[in-house]
């Protein structure tokens, strides 16, 4: 009877492995040797070793699914706040073009610098107002940016 080692030790030797196949399945197995001319043993460690490499991917195949689907639900769930959230961000960074290129671009170089200041702080303003408007995300969002300018 073989000494049982412990789990995640590699073994001493190489381990020799019996199994018992079906007559019809055992003759299979001579029919490929002999088209192959290989060994019982050569056929059958290469038919292990490449399900055991399969084994891997299909188990990195199921957990990416699984977060594909979870990914997919989480689309689907808030697909109104993603597409809020687009539009928002759409609409800030046509504030920064405009901001960009009406004020700072054509001021003088001695103007600019007060003029972004002056349009910093109208952009918090504004911003400050949404707060005040009851929006949970929109209240976290802002209090963090101003706290960020302090």
């Amino acid at each position: 009877m073989p000494r049982t080692r412990k789990a995640g030790k590699p073994p001493d030797r190489t381990p020799q492995l019996n199994t018992r196949l079906a007559a019809e399945d055992y003759l299979k197995l001579e029919t490929v040797c002999r088209l192959e001319n290989k060994t019982k043993t050569e056929i059958l460690r290469k038919a292990l070793l490449s399900y055991l490499d399969g084994y891997e991917q299909r188990a990195e195949d199921q957990t990416r699914d699984r977060l594909a689907q979870a990914l997919e639900a989480m689309t689907v769930a808030h697909k109104k706040d993603t597409e809020r959230i687009a539009k928002m961000v759409a609409r800030v960074m046509m504030d920064v073009g405009i901001v960009n290129q009406v004020f700072y671009k054509r001021a003088g170089k001695d103007e600019r610098d007060a003029l972004w200041d002056s349009a910093k702080t109208a952009a918090l303003q504004r911003l400050q107002q949404k707060k005040k408007g009851g929006d949970p995300e929109a209240t976290e969002i802002v209090s963090s940016a101003l706290s960020s300018e302090a």
